[in-house]
């Protein structure tokens, strides 16, 4: 009757719950939550059902309620990976899009009221093996404050007692890394290198308050959780975290700088994609949409508090910190973050007698699109890590 208003949302609460507004009352109840973020809320067949997933640890479960009896229930055929979903109101089926580990995106429907789960549309895999594709697992471990840490390991299959291990740090930082299909992990895991997506304080996905850990001067915290989440796969036992490197792109590609930097000693080399560098830099020349949010996540730059900090806390004034080999990349089109600040470190390194080669892309901007420079950056990647890690 388009008097009730559906959505996810944390107000007064950690984990986003399914919650329903009715527009002419303005009251609202809460009609699922749990431990775990509510996503991807549809109304579907006539209003009769709500479908919705839940993140757990990265991994979508489906749920859905029945409206005109209030029954809940979990589709539990569908495969592993992260949901998008779509109905219409003249249908009691559901489309799934299912992007996992090993399938890049399948089409699936679900039956609202059967349940039931059909394939309609399988991923074309381009004459790559599944069999080969490695299921990454969450992994927990503590932050020396008591912070739960989490990130997704992917093993190799190569027969090896202990192999080397890249850790991943996703960009944003408000961002998850979640078990999609990622071409670039699997082929590092293919090469015989474990990856462990790395879900540092400041992620989503784990609560309202795990975000802001990371906020304005507690940014180096969360730094500091790549040390720490290094002790807890040293202590786990099952890769060799005395031939760990750290890679990332964009914020991803800061937190390189900085740790290498802060942590000279912890990683024996880095991988970092047009990271940012100076953050005065990068936090004048912000989209006014970016801006906004920044002042939440950073601080206002345009004060001398902020400014001072990020003057002596951006990787580019401790470049000379640094004493590994770093493979840079960097998009000469980037609108995003300045290549002066990637060439700034290059030429720092370089000074000081560290291995820096760069990689320059003159055709791209902030990430590769072609396919091309996808295949020649991934082959030297690859290259460098096993230079510098090995595998047995």
């Amino acid at each position: 009757d388009g008097q009730d208003l559906y959505f996810a949302s944390n107000k007064d609460r950690e984990f986003t719950a399914l919650t329903r507004l009715n527009l002419e009352s303005k009251s609202s109840d809460i009609l699922y939550e749990g431990d775990h973020d509510v996503e991807n809320v549809s109304l579907c067949a006539a209003d009769n059902y709500l479908a919705f997933t839940t993140n757990h640890d990265g991994f979508d479960r489906l749920h859905m309620i029945d409206q005109r009896n209030g029954k809940k229930f979990t589709a539990k055929a569908l495969p592993e990976g992260v949901y998008s979903l779509s109905c219409s109101s003249a249908s009691d089926t559901l489309l799934v899009r299912v992007n996992g580990f090993d399938r890049p995106g399948d089409l699936m429907t679900v039956g609202l009221n059967s349940g039931k789960v059909k394939t309609i549309f399988r991923s074309n895999y381009a004459g790559l093996d599944p069999s080969r594709l490695v299921k990454p697992e969450s992994v927990t471990m503590p932050a020396q404050d008591g912070v739960t840490l989490q990130g997704l390991l992917d093993m190799p299959r190569k027969n090896q007692e202990t192999p080397p291990v890249v850790f991943l740090v996703h960009g944003g930082p408000t961002a998850q890394a979640r078990p999609t299909y990622n071409a670039t992990v699997q082929y590092l895991v293919d090469q015989g290198i474990a990856v462990f997506a790395t879900n540092v304080r400041g992620s989503t996905g784990f609560g309202r308050s795990y975000v802001t850990l990371d906020d304005r001067k507690k940014r180096l915290d969360s730094v500091r959780d790549l040390i720490d989440m290094l002790a807890g796969l040293k202590a786990d036992g099952r890769v060799d975290t005395d031939r760990a490197a750290v890679m990332g792109g964009s914020y991803g590609g800061y937190v390189v700088n900085a740790v290498l930097a802060e942590y000279p000693d912890a990683f024996k080399a880095g991988v970092s994609l047009f990271g940012v560098a100076d953050w005065v830099t990068a936090l004048e020349v912000a989209s006014p949409a970016l801006k906004a949010a920044d002042l939440i996540e950073y601080g206002n730059i345009e004060e001398k508090e902020w400014r001072d900090f990020y003057t002596k806390y951006s990787p580019i004034r401790q470049a000379g910190k640094i004493k590994v080999p770093v493979l840079f990349s960097h998009g000469v089109m980037d609108p995003r973050i300045d290549i002066a600040e990637t060439e700034t470190m290059v030429r720092a390194l370089r000074a000081n007698g560290i291995d820096a080669p760069y990689i320059r892309i003159p055709d791209e901007g902030h990430g590769w699109r072609k396919l091309s420079n996808q295949l020649f950056y991934n082959r030297r990647q690859a290259e460098f890590l096993l230079e510098q890690l090995g595998t047995e």
